[in-house]
């Protein structure tokens, strides 16, 4: 789709406004990926995981500039009438939001509505029809300047089951060993032997897996580009890793599994925990855990962070012109929210029996 841009725009490679907003079609400029990893730090909201994940055709790159400095970054895709953000796990003053908006409502014609994945922003400030719901969360440890401090500041509880499991490995796991390795030295074979590890747990209780092959070989592409991974080997046998994926000061889960014959050594736990003192020694500000529920992820000092789908239509004429998104975007809603019921009740009837129903499709379709 080609268009034209009547605010200040700029040749790839030219240097910077200091104001006012500009648009990059057709590429990703060489500066965004600092100035993304500084607004953001998520690796969801990085070059990285832009074009190893998603597609890039028909991607452009809006900025924003205020006070001297660029003050947002949103990389979109045009998509029919929709504009789709790749930019997701990002907090952003609806100000902004708002300008985005107006801009490319102006310029680009044809697009009826703008979709964010994963967006935090007051969505009522908006002058648009707008759909928003939540869609994901994201745990967030704000790490302090050493590993000691951050290990002193965990519950009792924590501390001291860290200490006893270390020793334990240490008095019956002669040969246990770890050690991180960084892009294109992490092997593919320990990332599908760690993958298998996730498989045998997630699957043990009755849940779904997740990972196929084509996410898989995504994995293994983010994590040359830009991954650490805790390799912790027992008689030289992974029996337990971690990956991670590392943009500006923050690091980010990607995959954590262990061998459940190794379950008394908590060796899951102290991967997490060797992990994040890691990541602080290389100069780390934040620790992000990922989605879910799970209780461990407070004790080790995550914080949620909530995140809404956001769907900003042109106009109410538009909504209605966009009757099948609104439906989708209403469905999908509708869908997280039995999600997150049946995550705080794990145990109930309903969860056990959907997730049966789900396992037994998943065999009949030979998955």
């Amino acid at each position: 789709m080609s268009f034209s841009v009547s605010l200040t725009q700029h040749a790839s490679g030219a240097k910077p406004g200091e104001t006012g907003v500009s648009c990059y079609p057709n590429e990703i400029p060489s500066f965004a990926g600092a100035e993304l990893a500084r607004l953001y730090g998520h690796i969801h909201s990085s070059p990285a995981f832009f074009e190893t994940s998603r597609p890039m055709d028909n991607v452009s790159t809006y900025v924003a500039r205020a006070d001297n400095q660029i003050s947002a970054i949103l990389v979109f895709r045009l998509a029919g009438c929709v504009a789709d953000v790749l930019n997701e796990f990002i907090a952003i003053d609806a100000q902004e939001v708002r300008r985005f908006a107006d801009y490319v409502f102006a310029h680009f014609p044809a697009v009826r509505a703008i979709r964010f994945q994963a967006v935090q922003t007051d969505a009522s400030a908006l002058s648009y029809p707008v759909q928003v719901h939540n869609s994901k969360e994201n745990w967030i440890i704000t790490l302090p300047a050493t590993a000691a401090e951050y290990t002193a500041s965990l519950g009792k509880a924590t501390r001291e089951k860290i200490k006893r499991c270390t020793k334990k490995v240490a008095r019956d796991l002669p040969t246990y060993t770890f050690e991180f390795r960084e892009r294109e030295t992490i092997r593919e074979t320990d990332v599908r032997d760690l993958i298998r590890l996730s498989q045998a747990r997630i699957t043990s209780k009755g849940k779904l897996f997740g990972i196929d092959e084509a996410e898989t070989l995504r994995i293994l592409r983010m994590a040359w580009r830009c991954g650490m991974m805790n390799v912790t080997r027992v008689d030289g046998r992974l029996c337990a890793g971690m990956i991670t994926y590392h943009v500006g000061d923050d690091f980010l889960t990607e995959v954590i599994a262990h061998d459940p014959a190794f379950n008394d050594y908590s060796l899951g736990q102290l991967c997490y925990h060797t992990t994040i003192c890691e990541s602080i020694a290389r100069g780390a500000k934040r620790f992000h855990l990922g989605g879910g529920r799970e209780e461990y992820k407070a004790r080790m000092l995550g914080v949620r962070q909530d995140m809404d789908r956001l769907v900003i239509h042109r106009s109410s004429t538009h909504m209605a012109l966009n009757a099948a998104l609104v439906v989708r975007t209403a469905a999908a809603g509708r869908v997280r929210r039995a999600k997150v019921w049946m995550l705080a009740n794990p145990d109930s009837r309903v969860t056990r029996a959907v997730f049966a129903s789900l396992a037994g499709l998943r065999r009949l379709s030979g998955r």
